[in-house]
């Protein structure tokens, strides 16, 4: 059977276990038939979340930075007793973290562990999803197959006091002797397919718990190093795309000194640290100083954000109209089939704030690149396949050119961002990246739409409720900045 040069690429990038270079990578890909550049491949390594960038122009995949390495877990008597232990985000960031951790096969001695379902206190649950955030938490347990007949949306998207949840036996550790406060060491023995090995250390109920061991020292030195390396993390990348990103970052670089035979658990870290928190960012959590407000803008990425003194008044508005997706002018386009209106001004002025500004003629050629479009899209619409989605397809269109001419007006002003409300601006920006989201995969993936239609429904209420709570803060900077700006001639 022929394997396509897709499916290779994907193999390469799930299971490779050597740091490699990207004349290498480029070499495979083009082995195989796939048609990159050199620069299209250095891209594709750098926006792939399952890539790290190394040091001297190296990349690892995940698989090379995680495979053998320790973690552990020590499960707690509610698990216990139940006979299972529950993986949550014990596994995190070690294993793919687009997979449920029900999902995840744990091996002893050569032998899978049985899974087994267990009812348990939500609340207890959402402590052991914690590191998802609590915005996410309910939704990845609402996920767990044990819930398949849950109509998680009927119930406002909060979980039942009692649910229930896919744990892993203990029945064959057990067996062995493993006893309530012994800890499990777990090694990623295949990314690619999720497999993890676990072995037990004894530490049972009958050693006396005041009595430190060489192996509790060691861990102590290992809560103290990730404690460390985490404030150091927030100083370099500041908070990450996600708590997992942050965490896989700071394990990935210091594996040799974390990943230890004696090392800690993660929850086990939160309960003990004094000096990191999971602090709000926006509308969703990340590991940041306990106690103190994340910022929008910091020491990394301020050059990304604040221009020099001689830029500050350089607006390139033509440049703009080259930034908007393609998904969303197809979106924008079938938006108006639907409505059977064909108005390329109107549909320039919702998706380009700023077009008054550009010249006649590269306002001519953008109308024209729209009717061009306009023209290809309704050769081939049916308007009848497309009504399912327009509903919530031209709802996410009216908030994103509301989102979007703020975002515009927030550029134009040419202020330092680090002027801006910046728990606002985040805001600002996740529920652009959510809008994005949702408007590309309805154009490439609308099946999944469809079947999310009415979580989809909710979070734009959710988004344009949170849009109007910011927007007049942000605007009021707006004015003041532009205010600021005017230059009284005598």
């Amino acid at each position: 059977m022929k394997i396509s040069a897709e499916t290779l690429v994907h193999k390469f990038i799930r299971s490779y276990q050597e740091p490699f270079s990207l004349e290498f990578f480029s070499s495979f890909v083009t082995k195989f038939g796939v048609k990159f550049t050199k620069e299209e491949c250095k891209s594709y390594l750098e926006e792939n979340p399952n890539i790290f960038t190394l040091a001297n122009g190296l990349y690892a995949t995940r698989a090379c930075m995680f495979t053998n390495q320790y973690f552990s877990i020590k499960p707690e008597r509610k698990e216990l007793d139940k006979g299972v232990f529950i993986v949550g985000h014990r596994c995190m960031p070690f294993v793919d973290p687009d997979v449920l951790s029900c999902s995840i096969a744990f091996v002893y001695k050569r032998h899978a562990l049985p899974q087994k379902v267990v009812e348990m206190d939500s609340s207890f649950l959402m402590d052991l999803f914690t590191l998802y955030g609590d915005e996410y938490s309910p939704q990845y347990i609402a996920q767990d197959p044990a819930n398949k007949g849950m109509d998680f949306s009927a119930l406002d998207y909060t979980l039942p006091p009692v649910v229930k949840i896919t744990g892993f036996s203990t029945e064959p550790l057990v067996k062995d002797g493993f006893k309530p406060g012994d800890r499990l060491i777990c090694k990623v023995l295949d990314w690619d397919n999720c497999v993890v090995g676990v072995e037990f250390v004894p530490r049972g109920e009958e050693q006396n718990c005041f009595q430190m061991t060489n192996e509790d020292i060691e861990r102590e030195r290992w809560y103290s190093l990730l404690e460390k390396y985490l404030l150091e993390s927030f100083q370099i990348m500041g908070p990450g795309d996600s708590i997992e990103e942050q965490l896989s970052v700071v394990f990935a670089e210091k594996r040799s000194e974390l990943c230890v035979k004696n090392c800690g658990s993660i929850e086990e870290f939160f309960l003990r640290t004094k000096k990191i928190g999971f602090e709000l960012f926006g509308v969703e959590t990340r590991l940041w100083f306990k106690g103190q407000d994340v910022p929008a803008i910091g020491s990394w990425n301020e050059k990304d954000y604040i221009p020099p003194e001689d830029e500050k008044n350089i607006k390139p508005v033509a440049e703009k109209f080259e930034q908007i997706p393609s998904y969303i002018i197809d979106a924008a386009i079938k938006d108006q089939l639907y409505d059977k209106v064909c108005d390329m001004e109107l549909l320039l002025k919702k998706l380009y704030p700023n077009s008054y500004r550009i010249s006649a003629v590269q306002r001519k050629m953008m109308l024209l690149h729209l009717k061009n479009r306009h023209d290809i899209l309704s050769a081939n619409y049916n308007r009848f396949a497309d009504s399912e989605i327009s509903g919530v397809r031209h709802r996410i269109l009216e908030l994103f050119t509301q989102v979007n001419a703020l975002v515009y007006a927030i550029d134009l002003v040419g202020a330092d961002l680090s002027v801006f409300p910046q728990q606002s601006l985040v805001v600002l920006s996740q529920i652009y990246g959510h809008i994005n989201h949702v408007l590309e995969a309805s154009e490439l993936d609308p099946a999944s739409v469809l079947h999310d239609m009415n979580e989809i429904s909710i979070s734009v209420d959710g988004m344009q409720m949170n849009f109007d709570c910011i927007e007049e803060d942000l605007r009021a900077v707006i004015a003041r900045e532009s205010k600021n700006g005017f230059v009284v001639l005598k």
